[in-house]
């Protein structure tokens, strides 16, 4: 298990608890869960172990906290590899759109 303790931009201390290997991790306030991200391995593509997104969320109260980001980018430091994410999720919302291209750029997330 791996911790991380952040500010996010409110000012509100975040800790995000990780398994090992970085496929699930969890971000708290206190005692209250307030997002998940999930990622899963898949060896069949390109015969390289690629990482994709599963499932990301942030409860609706911190989503422009910072987060989201911070899980990602968390996760991928860690695997050293971009987290591919669907194209057909990318215009899921304006909001998660603009994450998903400021991801992109940022070499965080592969739109795949």
């Amino acid at each position: 298990m791996h911790m991380f303790v952040f500010k996010d931009r409110c000012g509100r201390v975040i800790r995000i608890l990780s398994d090992d290997r970085w496929m699930c991790s969890v971000a708290h306030h206190g005692d209250e869960v307030v997002g998940q991200l999930r990622i899963d391995s898949d060896d069949s593509v390109n015969c390289h172990t690629a990482v994709k997104l599963t499932h990301l969320y942030v409860d609706p109260a911190y989503r422009c906290a910072g987060i989201a980001h911070t899980l990602l980018s968390s996760a991928r430091r860690e695997l050293g590899q971009p987290i591919l994410i669907a194209s057909k999720t990318l215009s899921d919302s304006p909001a998660w759109a603009t994450l998903c291209r400021c991801l992109v750029l940022e070499g965080v997330l592969a739109a795949g």
